[in-house]
């Protein structure tokens, strides 16, 4: 099979064909005043194909001309209709206007806030602003509550940090990116989604399955890429955003937007602030909770920023530079009431982290480009879990360079190279056979990639492939991949996909929720990189039914591991990290279904289920804590002359297996239901939005085993399968100011 694919890839890199003339233009955004703003990321494609590209971040797009006729040139973008389109300068201008009704005519899915396309070859979804409003996502772990694609659970009862899980698979194996440059990534892997303020989001783009190789050699199961918002005309000048929930949590945002010269700015700035003592978790008793002498929510502190420049002088050349960080400080643990504790269980864990990235790119002709992405992080980390302490620094440096050769309005070349430099300074005391004094790893990894896209009326191929030399094992890693789609109409894309990818793991950093208990901890020796292939089969339909547009879309995907670093809690005295001896795989079926109802009225339904098993001390067996069955019901309503938005979600997760070292019914959780609703009020330039989650204040039964003896031989907090937070009211406003 890898032989095939790889003889398959070399011989479309091979086909070339003959070079067409371009037609040029731009998309512009029509205010009520009459004022002009250029639209970026808008959808020019000549109708009843699948042949497009989009506009950059000027309006500008450059489309090459039709090779059949007669031929009608569209443009589409979220939330607009074309107003006109003039014919000025040799160039072809599209007007668009903003407008409620959402929908793409006949070449993509419904356009609501949750998108799938039937243009891209690979399977990718998109969230735009208005998807990401309908909950209040305080950061990007937060962002994927009305989405069934993205698991999210909490990764223990002690620090409030959630994790994701994609295609039945933990997170770690999902690649983030920040526009498409590496985001989270090293000692970020436990704690860096919270990084992100949902705020700052523009939109987040869900890729499944195996993506592109220019970014990267680390996405078995996908890839989730976010757009913050950009300096454009377009943008309001100030965004704020203030967010209180019952509890007491306080979250304040702002973005700035400013212009000097040729350069353009965007400030972020996000606060984070909670610093009461909540105890609820424990036992009903008399419909009052007892509660488990532990915070349910650490005390928080939190200040992030991202500071934005980009150049838009010169239509040849691009580029930005970008400057983030994050001051992040939780603590935890137990709640002493004024009792006298000798020892008390705290956790206390900081985050320091800044990264600088930026990226060029010059236009050398009308078909061909050149492009650079660099970035540098650093980041240190304290955690204090109870008497287990781990230290961090991560210094990483990564630089990705692309060649882009247009060949002709059916072929798109890509070639390039890439470098990562990671250096681990790490340290490690506690329940540990041999404690990790100052280990200190560096990690270089050299690649070179080339990547094919062949695109006809019903036909497109994306064929890729890398080799990775890593220093450590003096070893060369290729990773293949493969992504092919068929129309059969223009309502109708059938997807194929099946790649390769490595990852190299760090057992400390990737698995902190384990160390939230008295398990000892055990690491294998000579730990290998992680190895696994990915296939898939996508097929999607838009439809009308009573004159109502709907959209059908249905997953399956299969990952299998060569090498993968297991995570063992099969006994409940320790935690064991070591290389497969045996099986790993997770097959995964997803069904979604968006309609509109009526005028206003939309309901997205999706039901999923998974089956996610590996080996354990030679026992294969399903992985813990992975629901086999998710489901999501979504209802959205625009009423009042489209003033008041209602969105209802329901999240149903299903059974997961239970470590055998757990004393239950059958070693498996209780499925459950979670409601959350948001009601938002839009004035002139601002939104007030309350929301409830968690309606009926459901909580996984005592969460913390032995929470009274934190330092005995069973104590555990890693263990979660259901929420450990309950119902909370919120408000909050959004005000947006041109």
């Amino acid at each position: 099979m890898k032989k095939t694919l790889i003889c398959i890839i070399f011989c479309i890199v091979c086909t070339f064909l003959n070079a067409q003339n371009k037609i040029e233009g731009k998309v512009v955004e029509v205010s009520d005043d009459g004022s002009l703003s250029p639209i970026f990321g808008a959808n020019v494609y000549w109708e009843g194909t699948n042949i497009g590209v989009v506009s950059d971040v000027n309006g500008y797009y450059s489309i090459n001309e039709a090779i059949f006729f007669p031929a009608t040139l569209s443009v589409s973008y979220v939330g607009y209709t074309v107003e006109d389109n003039l014919f000025i300068d040799n160039k072809y201008i599209f007007y668009l206007k903003p407008s409620v009704e959402l929908d793409e005519v006949q070449v993509e899915a419904i356009k609501n806030t949750s998108n799938i396309s039937l243009i891209e070859p690979v399977n990718i979804q998109t969230l735009s602003t208005g998807e990401i409003q309908k909950a209040a996502c305080c950061n990007l772990s937060e962002c994927f509550e009305t989405n069934n694609s993205i698991d999210v659970s909490y990764s223990d009862a002690i620090t409030g940090i959630k994790k994701i899980q994609m295609l039945g698979v933990d997170g770690n194996y999902t690649q983030i990116t920040s526009e498409l440059i590496p985001l989270i990534r090293g000692i970020q892997r436990s704690y860096g989604l919270t990084y992100i303020p949902g705020s700052w989001i523009e939109s987040i783009q869900i890729i499944k399955g195996s993506g592109s190789v220019v970014n990267g050699y680390e996405a078995l199961t996908g890839e989730i890429n976010i757009e913050y918002f950009k300096p454009e005309d377009s943008t309001d000048k100030i965004k704020w955003n203030v967010y209180i929930n019952k509890s007491g949590k306080l979250e304040n945002n702002l973005i700035l937007t400013s212009k000097k010269g040729d350069w353009r700015s965007n400030l972020f700035t996000h606060v984070s602030y909670f610093d009461r003592e909540i105890d609820n978790h424990g036992y009903h008793n008399n419909s009052e909770y007892k509660g488990d002498g532990f915070l349910d929510m650490p005390k928080l502190k939190q200040f992030s920023f991202l500071n934005r420049w980009q150049y838009y002088g010169s239509e040849k050349y691009n580029f930005q530079i970008n400057v983030r960080g994050t001051l992040d400080d939780r603590i935890a643990g137990q709640i002493t009431n004024n009792q006298i504790i000798d020892t008390p269980y705290i956790s206390n864990i900081n985050n320091q982290l800044i990264q600088v990235y930026a990226k060029a790119g010059k236009i050398i002709d009308s078909n061909r480009s050149i492009g650079s992405q660099t970035s540098i992080t650093l980041h240190n980390q304290n955690a204090k879990l109870g008497n287990n302490i781990y230290e961090g620094k991560n210094e990483s440096f990564s630089m990705n360079l692309v060649y882009q050769n247009q060949i002709n309005t059916k072929s798109l070349f890509k070639y390039g190279s890439s470098y990562f430099a990671d250096r681990y300074h790490e340290s490690f005391n506690g329940n540990i056979i041999n404690a990790i004094n100052l280990r200190k790893r560096v990690d270089l990894v050299t690649g070179l990639f080339s990547e094919y896209t062949y695109v006809n009326e019903k036909f497109s191929i994306v064929s890729g492939f890398r080799a990775d030399y890593y220093n450590i094992q003096e070893k060369v890693y290729y990773s293949p991949r493969l992504n092919v789609k068929y129309n059969a109409n223009d309502r109708i894309a059938i997807r194929f996909s099946a790649g390769k990818a490595f990852r190299i793991s760090n057992v400390f950093a990737d698995n902190m929720q384990y160390f939230s208990s008295s398990r000892q901890v055990v690491v294998g020796d000579s730990l290998q990189p992680e190895i696994g292939w990915n296939t898939g089969l996508n097929f999607s339909y838009c439809f009308n039914f009573l004159n109502n547009e709907g959209s059908l879309n249905i997953d399956l995907y299969r990952t299998i591991f060569e090498n993968q670093i297991t995570v063992d809690i099969e006994n409940k005295d320790k935690v064991v990290f070591g290389n497969l001896n045996g099986n790993s795989f997770a097959n995964v079926m997803q069904i979604d279904l968006v309609y509109n109802l009526v005028k206003n009225f939309n309901i997205r339904l999706s039901y999923k289920k998974s089956k996610s098993i590996s080996t354990f001390n030679g026992v294969q067996k399903l992985v813990p804590l992975t629901p086999k069955e998710r489901g999501l019901v979504n209802f959205s309503y625009i009423a009042l002359a489209e003033k008041l938005n209602l969105d209802f979600t329901v999240n149903y997760v299903g059974k997961s297996r239970i470590p055998d070292n757990i004393v239950s019914a059958d070693n498996f959780s209780t499925p459950f239901c979670l409601f959350n609703s948001q009601i938002t009020y839009k004035l002139s330039n601002a939104d007030i939005y309350i929301g409830l989650e968690n309606i009926t204040d459901y909580t996984q039964p005592n969460p913390i085993i032995d929470s009274d003896i934190p330092f005995g031989p069973n104590f555990d907090a890693s263990l979660i399968w259901g929420p450990v937070m309950g119902r909370h009211f919120y408000l909050g406003l959004r005000i947006a100011l041109k």
